[in-house]
This record gives structure tokens, sequence and C-alpha cells, in this order.
């Protein structure tokens, strides 16, 4: 195989490609990149045999064939030579790569007959999306995610297609978003979308304005003109996420989002490290955040002044750190939460009818 190119067309490619280059991996194969050169053009192609990234480049084919870079030395060697063009020749277990001014590598290959094959996009379901609104699910949700490999149901978004309406879902057991769309599409059924996946797809998708998400066989595709990004999907069943979302939630305390950012801020300073616990605290009328941290004799007490709420004295424990995401994530100033007692789980909902987005945080136990 013989083609010509620039060092900006491979470079492009490679920033794309190395996002699936594993350092530590027994199986060497995934830290090669594939490359075809024929009448169609030259694609490029890498996975961790979980996630795959096949991308053109724009080249001139002198000889048409077939062979494996490795992705760290090609990231290497493009990141040296100058601007311009590049010459890449692959002859049996060698590559030859040659910039506009002379300077040549050569580097050895590996035969490719073991390169795993692409798998193959159906077309099956087809769930297309404005960019913007699937680059705002993936934000909503992905910090949630924890990849756990005993608990690989909670290692990605579940996307949860049904009659009327699309549920996309993440979990850790501790919390929980959920947001909530008409579904517009025929496709019926959940797909646990893993998190690098998502990763990778987030960082696509600021260069496009619509995409098709299409579920085919055991994997999901996405892709534009140039590009396919694709994922095998978690063959694993979701948590029955509304059974955990209750339905009851008598009270209600309304404030303002700075008011209570600034609170949890301010709470932050003496919280203990070790266990991470505030107390939410309704008494005589009066809302207030409380931090204390018994071994450094430390303690916050942060009214929110902004607060209304008419229901009875109870004190809620949280994880600040999950306390704070949700906060941050909340879609509107005008903060809204329900809950029933200091032991259920807790609800941030936003009571505009054009933001469908439910966030759960489980209560800690208070060790003060």
């Amino acid at each position: 195989m013989n083609i010509s190119t620039t060092k900006k067309e491979l470079q492009s490619a490679f920033n794309k490609l190395s996002k699936t280059t594993q350092l530590k991996s027994q199986n060497p194969l995934i830290n090669y990149t594939y490359i075809s050169s024929s009448a169609s053009g030259v694609v490029l192609h890498s996975t961790d045999l979980e996630v795959g990234i096949k991308t053109q480049i724009t080249a001139s084919i002198n000889s048409p064939g077939e062979g494996l870079f490795p992705t760290s030395e090609m990231n290497d060697i493009i990141n040296v030579i100058e601007d311009g063009r590049v010459d890449i020749d692959i002859s049996g277990p060698h590559i030859n790569i040659k910039s506009e001014k002379g300077i040549s590598f050569d580097i050895a290959t590996i035969p490719l007959q073991d390169y795993p094959t692409i798998p193959e996009n159906k077309h099956e379901l087809i769930f297309p999306i404005k960019s913007d609104e699937l680059k705002e699910l993936i934000d909503q949700v992905i910090y949630i995610i924890k990849v756990d490999p005993t608990k690989p149901a909670l290692s990605g978004a579940c996307f949860s297609f049904k009659e009327k309406q699309i549920d996309v879902v993440s979990t850790d057991g501790h919390r929980l978003i959920k947001i909530s769309n008409q579904n517009k599409t025929n496709i019926n059924g959940s797909f646990i979308i893993p998190k690098k996946f998502l990763i990778i797809l987030n960082a696509f998708l600021q260069d496009t304005d619509e995409v098709n998400v299409i579920f085919s066989g055991d994997h999901v595709f996405c892709n534009n003109a140039k590009d396919v990004f694709y994922s095998k999907i978690i063959d694993e069943k979701f948590p029955n996420y509304d059974a955990v979302i209750p339905s009851e939630n008598p009270n209600k305390l309304i404030l303002d989002k700075t008011d209570m950012s600034a609170a949890l801020k301010a709470a932050s300073i003496a919280v203990n490290k070790n266990t991470n616990q505030i107390s939410l605290n309704f008494r005589e009328g009066k809302v207030f955040i409380k931090s204390i941290n018994q071994s450094d004799n430390k303690t916050v007490h942060a009214p929110l002044k902004s607060a209304k709420y008419n229901g009875d004295e109870c004190i809620i424990g949280f994880n600040l750190q999950y306390l704070k995401d949700a906060v941050s994530k909340y879609p509107e100033e005008k903060l809204i939460i329900n809950f029933k007692n200091e032991s259920s789980a807790v609800l941030l909902q936003p009571e505009s009818k054009n933001i469908n987005i439910t966030s759960l945080i489980m209560p800690v136990r208070i060790n003060e």
C-alpha cells in the first residue's frame, strides 16, 4: 500500500482514533490502527474491543492495500514532522513514513489477519436527535455514572424507549437522574450505553448539527460524513428506576439556586473529609445548612434566606458532593426540593412543564 496525504489529515484522524487506545492491555491489537486504501478512499479504524472509531482521510492512492499502524508511535511521528505532504508505504512487516522535507521513519508492524472486524450497522433502530439536545442529555447524566466491573449495568446510561416516552437514566445506587422526552420513534426497548462511548460521542457532537443514534444488534452507532463511532451495548438489566422514585412527597422546599450553592460552598469549609456529610435543617420556620468537623473543632451554620417551607421540623443528612452536583446541574434558578421525611429519597424537580428532569438523592445518617 502506498498513499500520500498531509500532516493535518493524519493529525485530525489520530486525535479521534487515539481515544480508544489503552496503555495496558493483554491484547496488543487494540493499540494498533487499521488502515485501508481502495477505490472508495482511505479509511482508518481503531478499537478497544468495546468502543470503536472509523474515519476517512483525504489522500492520493498510489497503490491500494491495508495494514496496521502502532497508534502511539504514529502519534509521536505526526507530532514531530513539519506541516505538508506525508507519504506512507506499507510493505510486509515494515512501514515507511516520509515527510515533505525528507524526514523518514521506518517502523515495524504486525500481521493484520487477527485484527477485529468492524461490526455491521444494519440501520435497524434509528433515533434522530439534534446534536445540542443529545449533548445536553449526556452532560446531565454522565457525571453520576461510575464504571464498576462488579455492577456493569450501572456503568452506562440507560436509554429506555416506551410507547410515548423516552427516558434517559443514570444511577450509582446513591443518586439517580432521569430525563424524559416524547418518543417520536418506532423504537421499543432499553439500551445501556457505556460511559466511555458517551464521553467520545460528547466530544464529537461539537462539530455536527444533527445525528442519528442507531441501535443495531448488540451495538450502538453514531456517524457523520467522515466518522463512525460505535460501541457494544451493555448486556445487563438496568434497575427498575421508576420503582425507587417516590410518588408521594408532601414536603416542599423552595429557594434560590444561588443561595443554596453559596451555602453548600460555605459548608464545605467544615465538612469532615472522611464522611463528607452535611445536614439540611428545618427548625422553627428557619432552614439552614450545617456541617461539623469535630476532630478539627469546626462548625458552619449557613442560613438559606430565600427558603420557603411550611412543613414539619426535621433534619436530612446528605453527602455534600452529591448535593452540590445535583444543584449545579439543576436547570432553573428556582430550586424545588421535594421529600417525605429524613430517611426517604429526596427529589429535585423543576416546576416548568418544558423541563422533565428528576434528580434523586438518597439521604445519609448524620453522625454529629
